[in-house]
């Protein structure tokens, strides 16, 4: 094969911008610290890096929704310590209205308070969270209970307030973090107690058993209320130990990452020096190549 200038000229052309090119990438992996800064420099590595990132988000996903349950569990713990004390006042009333010594004024007044803890419960069983009703079940979205009548004709309203909502807080991993209302405030008896004890000292005086046999009730309720209390302590140590799996994945993933996109940055500066050199002798040899004329040849 005959070689001529031109052919040398464009040969040494592109063994320079050749050259070129891997010193340029040499400085960007210098100077941004990452080993790939386009696909087509490493498809497998870009690929893994891209499945990974993917990975991370999913966490920051999980991690939104484990603070949301966290934040619910820490609301429901605060709302069953009022209702505990709640309880624990009505059946103190209880106790002082079946004494024979309460008059009529007496005994309005205490009426009067246990109206004043039914509604009380109430309002803590409209908690909203989030924008949401805590205590809604799956009608999060509506007012789950609500007070009607007064004195003896005190009563309550409900939508239901049933049904356990999850949270994804781990890949194929949801957690319910509260009860609903229904198992809170009407399985366990608290509103019907409060409602009847409300509604009993509101009327003229019946037979002590009325209020004794409401003093069960509220004692029952109270049982109920604490075993839901109890409950609160496992769930909390549940969400914790997500939170620890995922702070582990996580950690891996951005090991994982950084293996793939980081780069040595020793190693980084060796390359860059070397691929000077090699750009500086192209130089060289193509100054020689390109000074060529005539009267070399001749």
């Amino acid at each position: 094969m005959r070689v001529t200038s031109n052919l040398l000229v464009r040969d040494q052309l592109s063994a320079l911008q050749t050259t070129a090119s891997a010193l340029a990438q040499a400085q960007a992996r210098l100077t941004t610290g990452k080993k790939i800064t386009a696909a087509s420099q490493d498809p497998v590595g870009a690929r893994d890096v891209m499945a990974t990132d993917g990975r991370l988000r999913a966490i920051t996903q999980y991690r939104r929704g484990l603070e949301s349950a966290k934040q619910r569990l820490a609301v429901q713990d605060e709302v069953m310590d009022q209702v505990s004390l709640i309880m624990t006042r009505a059946q103190e009333l209880t106790v002082a209205a079946n004494t024979g010594t309460v008059d009529a004024t007496a005994r309005a007044a205490i009426a009067a308070e246990a109206q004043g803890l039914f509604e009380e419960v109430i309002a803590l069983g409209n908690t909203m969270v989030e924008g949401e009703y805590l205590f809604g079940g799956h009608r999060a979205t509506e007012r789950p209970f609500d007070r009607t009548g007064s004195g003896t004709t005190l009563n309550y309203t409900t939508t239901g307030a049933d049904g356990d909502r999850a949270l994804e807080v781990d890949s194929g991993r949801t957690v319910v973090p509260t009860d609903d209302g229904a198992t809170l405030f009407i399985d366990s008896g608290v509103l019907d107690a409060l409602r009847d004890l409300a509604a009993e000292l509101s009327g003229p005086p019946t037979a002590p058993t009325a209020l004794q046999t409401i003093g069960r009730d509220l004692t029952s309720a109270f049982n109920h209320l604490q075993e839901r209390i109890g409950s609160l302590g496992a769930r909390s140590n549940t969400l914790d130990l997500v939170a620890a799996n995922l702070d582990a994945f996580e950690g891996s993933l951005q090991v994982f990452r950084s293996s793939v996109m980081d780069v040595d940055v020793e190693q980084a500066a060796v390359d860059l020096i070397q691929r000077q050199n090699a750009y500086q002798s192209a130089l060289l040899a193509s100054s020689k190549v390109l000074a060529l004329n005539l009267a070399d040849y001749l």
